[in-house]
């Protein structure tokens, strides 16, 4: 991949660098394709009449008429900063959908354990047997009954590489009914940001998901607020608006 080279920079390191460069970019395409006299003089104008509307609390009538005004004046600025901001909507999510297919999870490294959990519908009852390729290992057993709509598998990954894992359901006397598959990434080191899933949302009447263990990616490391760990978009948004205001104010940008 042509952009391979970035999964060599530390994930947290890689998102304040991504999100300095495209506030920045943001930033500028909004500078250059919106009129900033226009934009200022509008700017300055609600500035004045949310001043003016403060000193109007007490003649309701007047007030409500330089708010009308204060509103017609906050639409000509927001439709004017509207095309920048279509520009740049596009690009956005896509970029937003690259980091999140490379930074929202860590990956399975080689040598470690990990999960695969089936979510089953409430009547499916049975056996599941998995297929386990060459190089990876199953940890416990080969045959795993359905209880309470799940079956949890547990792997190691041996050797590095993207594999196939596959799954059949059988009745009580061996019939294969059904069978399914996911594809699961080890990698040789964290450093290595490639992963597949880990949700799979499967479109049948018998299995609803199949969910890898992946771990969420945590930037602020163990800190957290009540349980919440703030994660990449956290960050994301944070680095953003910083940069973003702090380039406003510098470049005087309304």
């Amino acid at each position: 991949m042509v952009l391979d080279f970035l999964f060599q920079i530390h994930p947290t390191i890689l998102i304040l660098i991504i999100g300095v460069f495209v506030s920045t970019i943001m930033v500028f395409v909004y500078k250059y394709m919106t009129n900033q006299t226009l934009m200022k003089e509008l700017r300055d104008e609600i500035q004045e009449l949310q001043k003016e509307m403060k000193e109007l609390r007490n003649n309701p009538t007047r007030m409500a008429e330089v708010n009308s005004k204060a509103m017609e004046t906050n639409m000509k600025y927001m439709m004017h900063s509207m095309k920048p901001t279509l520009v740049t909507f596009i690009p956005a999510i896509l970029l937003f959908g690259w980091l999140s297919a490379h930074i929202a999870y860590d990956p399975l490294v080689a040598g470690n354990e990990f999960s695969v959990n089936l979510n089953f519908e409430d009547t499916i009852a049975g056996n599941i047997v998995p297929t386990v390729p060459e190089g990876m290992t199953l940890i416990d057993g080969e045959n795993y009954s359905i209880k309470d709509h799940n079956v949890l598998f547990v792997f190691r990954g041996d050797v590095p590489g993207t594999y196939t894992l596959q799954y059949a359901l059988q009745n009580e006397t061996g019939d294969i009914l059904r069978t399914w598959q996911n594809n699961v990434t080890i990698t040789m080191s964290d450093s290595d940001r490639k992963y597949t899933g880990p949700i799979f949302k499967m479109n049948d009447k018998i299995l609803k998901t199949i969910t890898v263990s992946n771990e969420n990616f945590h930037p602020f490391g163990s800190f957290h607020i009540f349980s919440w760990y703030p994660g990449w978009v956290t960050l994301y948004i944070l680095i953003s608006l910083v940069c973003s205001l702090g380039l406003r104010k510098w470049l005087k940008i309304y």
